[in-house]
């Protein structure tokens, strides 16, 4: 009782944050809310962790969004000539180095909020979330004619 609980104190302040950022929408509000509650419940994060792990955390996505954003293309791909594609593709190597750095950097970071074994199912506990979102998409719009909300199980492990 007292996890749930915690879980979603913890998924109220996520949404807060979020409604922080005004370009947001409310559908990206809600999933964030619900992947942070669903991380919290999985990694079985205290309050003391949680406080000093999500800050960092938000941090890190953040910067790998930055990253990601300089390495787009500047028009479609279709369209590059051969000069452009071959730049292009020398710079998904770079990209993927500067995520790697950044990756390194913060697993450091983090290492001094968590215990290393909860670092280490972290990759695999947001790949489990990715999984139930799309699950609850499927789901949703198999049943959209009949009306049917969100699986009984979700956010649930």
């Amino acid at each position: 009782m007292r996890k749930c609980i915690f879980s979603l104190a913890i998924a109220l302040v996520a949404v807060v944050a979020a409604q922080a950022q005004p370009e947001r929408r409310p559908a990206q509000e809600r999933i964030q809310a619900l992947r942070t509650a669903f991380i919290t419940n999985r990694l079985n994060l205290t309050p003391e962790e949680a406080q000093q792990f999500w800050p960092l955390f938000n941090q890190f996505e953040a910067e790998q969004k930055k990253v990601k954003e300089k390495y787009r293309p500047s028009k479609d791909l279709m369209a590059m000539t051969d000069a452009e594609a071959e730049r292009f593709v020398n710079s998904q190597f770079e990209l993927e180095q500067e995520m790697l750095n950044l990756k390194k950097d913060y697993m450091q970071r983090l290492r001094k909020v968590l215990p290393v074994r909860k670092l280490a199912i972290l990759t695999r506990i947001e790949q489990d979330f990715r999984e139930h979102l799309v699950q609850n998409l499927q789901y949703m719009r198999a049943n959209a004619q009949g009306g049917a909300g969100p699986r009984r199980d979700w956010p649930r492990n």
